[in-house]
């Protein structure tokens, strides 16, 4: 049965990922799990650490893009929107295993030396929105982190007597990790503000929330109290895509479960998500999938 990652109006993630005593959660995922074999974006206060275990997907942290495949890691910060895709043109599934933790199981507590001089600084800083390593080419810090990953995930696994804090000693070694080697160098940070990074995850949520409805990029900027220039300079500094863009490749995401579990035609499908000329859609869907709808309901239907 498929599903879906479940948000509030931030496109936070509601999910518990471990408890108030231990926040920690290990999570084995797999694209075709998710209505149109992807998840949406979304945040949460915890950084995440994914490895794939098979398969491939498009992996994407705020404006940067990922092709991952089999043994690769990803490392998403505190706070970073995240969502992943299969591949386009690709109906592969892919498996991967989610790793959520709070960096206070790091630290300690608020304003303790490691806080101050090691966390706060790229927890807290929304330039350092995550990296990816890739297994075929890692170099000794990124060979390191690997390792580390995945004793993380076996110590996880286990549950036995002592286990927390085998878990918490990978976590030091890991962030240690992303301190001297992950963070982007301060000439080239971007610098994303508070607010700004607040109101894409609004525009985000504009669209979620009204994507079947004929609205326009006046619409949007107008939710979040910008002129649509500001609006969409905003988002595109962000993200790295044009907002439009962004909308018309949200509405053929959501079109898939359609496609997928539905006899519903494509005609109807494409009004459902808010754009009524159905020629217009498979020119749309065709550009974000690498092929037509009717090809794509075809293959899968075929698996």
């Amino acid at each position: 049965m498929s599903k879906q990652i479940i948000t509030d109006t931030t496109k936070k993630e509601k999910k518990e990922h471990g408890d108030y005593g231990f926040p920690f959660l290990i999570s084995y995922e797999h694209l075709d799990g998710y209505d149109g074999g992807s998840f949406l974006w979304h945040w949460h206060p915890e950084a995440e650490l994914t490895l794939i275990t098979d398969g491939a997907m498009q992996y994407r942290i705020n404006d940067a893009v990922f092709s991952v495949k089999k043994d690769d890691i990803i490392f998403a910060n505190c706070g970073a929107l995240h969502s992943g895709e299969k591949l386009t043109g690709s109906h592969e599934d892919c498996h991967y295993i989610a790793v959520t933790f709070d960096p206070k199981l790091i630290y300690g507590f608020d304003a303790s030396r490691i806080y101050e001089k090691y966390v706060s600084s790229l927890s807290d800083n929304f330039s350092c929105f995550g990296f990816c390593i890739h297994h075929e080419k890692m170099d000794t810090w990124e060979r390191e982190f690997s390792e580390h990953t995945r004793s993380l995930i076996s110590n996880g696994e286990k549950s036995d007597s002592g286990f927390e804090l085998s878990v918490v000693s990978d976590l030091s070694a890991l962030w240690r990790l992303f301190y001297l080697h992950g963070a982007p160098e301060e000439s080239s940070q971007k610098h994303l503000n508070a607010r700004n990074y607040g109101r894409i995850r609004d525009i985000i949520s504009f669209i979620e929330e009204n994507y079947q409805d004929d609205i326009s990029l006046e619409d949007i900027a107008r939710s979040v109290g910008f002129s649509r220039s500001e609006c969409s300079r905003t988002f595109k500094a962000g993200m790295n895509v044009a907002l439009f863009s962004f909308l018309q490749e949200y509405r053929v995401r959501k079109s898939l479960s359609y496609l997928t579990d539905t006899d519903t035609s494509i005609s109807e499908i494409a009004g459902l998500v808010g754009i009524p000329d159905s020629n217009y859609f498979s020119k749309v869907f065709s550009r974000v999938m690498g092929c037509s709808p009717r090809d794509y309901r075809k293959k899968m239907t075929d698996k």
